[in-house]
Order: structure tokens, then C-alpha cells, then sequence
């Protein structure tokens, strides 16, 4: 029978280390196990869930001479915007003045992107995906949550 091989000692792995890969390992596998989400751990729902034919999506309609709907894409507002869907996917169950506020606080940077804006409203979009002549569309189905608009001087 052969000797074992022998790492020596400043090669090996130290047991703090292995605790804490193991440790980090076994709050992974919980939280996926259990399925709670509490940053940096998940359950990963974000890629494991199926997706269906119907998506709500939160959006800001702006009201100017030409167009009284024109889409303010988030991604046209400054960064620190751009994940404003969570703020007012939560508008439904939240008071006018929340609602106002939210408003308001989108109305700033939104009058940045659409100069002559008369009128922001924050629309929820019930949206669905159809096939029509042998190609895919969304329908659109805005139901408008709140509205505001910049102060007259």
C-alpha cells in the first residue's frame, strides 16, 4: 500500500476558509430551498418562472400639442430613474398624495426629455401578446393610474 500524499502545511486550505465557502454555499442552497429573496440571496424566480401570453408594465404617458400620449420611455430619463416601475407598481394601494408625489417626482426629469409637456400621467399597460397574419404583436391595453402637470408661472 501506498503513502497518502502530504500537502505541506502552507499549501493547505485554511479550515477559516473552508467554513466560510461552505457556510456561503449552505445560505445559497437555503434560500433557494426555502424560496425567500433577501439581496444577495435569491430563489431565483427572476429566470426560472415561465412567462405568459399577458405582462402589466408601468410607463409615463406625456400630453404635448402634437401628441396626447407620447410614451416617455425610462430609459430616456437620467439614470436614477430608470427603475421607476417599482416605485409606482405600488400606486394602485397608495394614497393621492403618494401618488402625486411619485407624480411629481418623475415630472422633473420627464419635462428634460419632452420640453412642451402639458401633462404627465402614470399609466399601467395590461399588455398582450397575439399573433396576427402570421406575426406577433402586443396589444396595448393603458389604464391611467394618476396625472400632474407643470405649474403654471
Amino acid at each position: 500500500m501506498s503513502d497518502p500524499v502530504r500537502v505541506p502545511p502552507e499549501e493547505q486550505i485554511p479550515t477559516g476558509g473552508r467554513r466560510l465557502v461552505l457556510g456561503a454555499l449552505a445560505l445559497l442552497l437555503t434560500a433557494g430551498l426555502i424560496g425567500f429573496e433577501a439581496w444577495p440571496l435569491t430563489a431565483w424566480r427572476l429566470f426560472s418562472l415561465s412567462r405568459g401570453d399577458r405582462q402589466t408594465m408601468w410607463v409615463l404617458h406625456a400630453t404635448t400639442p402634437e401628441d396626447p400620449a407620447r410614451v416617455v420611455d425610462l430609459e430616456e430619463l437620467p439614470l436614477r430613474y430608470r427603475h421607476a416601475a417599482w416605485p409606482m407598481a405600488g400606486l394602485p394601494r397608495a394614497s393621492d398624495e403618494r401618488r402625486d408625489d411619485v407624480c411629481r417626482a418623475l415630472l422633473g426629469p420627464s419635462l428634460e426629455v419632452v420640453p412642451d409637456l402639458t401633462e404627465l400621467r402614470i399609466v399601467r399597460d395590461r399588455q398582450r401578446l397575439v399573433e396576427r397574419a402570421g406575426e406577433w404583436v402586443v396589444e396595448h391595453d393603458p389604464e391611467p393610474l394618476h396625472a400632474c402637470g407643470p405649474e403654471a408661472p
